[in-house]
């Protein structure tokens, strides 16, 4: 999956949960964030192939950014009222096109980790989100 505007209000709302985390929490690195959309991305592929998904194992920030995630892929569905607490505020996108979006940005973590170091991920999307 390439960045398409398209997607792209998909990939901000995501990448705008894991950021409040990070701005709550300045130590959390790129891992937590990196392991948050893993999971999720684990959580909505098992829901989209009809199997019960296992619970992910996370602790501290790791939890607390798949929690974040979850809640907004939670109101991107349709499923749950988003931030400001509407509900039906924006179109629900396909489960199929959320799990996409997860592995895109869990790929995009690993790229700006590699190329910004422990906190790379985390700083390049700080400059994009309000």
């Amino acid at each position: 999956m390439k960045w398409s505007d398209e997607n792209l209000d998909v990939l901000q709302n995501l990448e705008s949960s894991v950021a409040q985390v990070w701005r709550a929490h300045p130590e959390m690195t790129d891992y937590a964030a990196l392991r948050a959309y893993e999971a999720a991305f684990k959580l909505y592929r098992d829901q989209s192939r009809g199997h019960t998904a296992k619970p992910p194992a996370l602790t501290g920030l790791d939890a607390a950014a798949f929690e974040a995630v979850t809640a907004m892929c939670e109101f991107r569905l349709g499923r749950r009222a988003g931030p400001s607490g509407e509900l039906g505020a924006v179109p629900p996108v396909p489960l199929e096109k959320l799990v996409r979006c997860l592995r895109e940005l869990a790929r995009s973590v690993e790229r700006h980790t590699l190329m910004g170091g422990r906190q790379g991920y985390l700083t390049f999307i700080d400059k994009f989100l309000p």
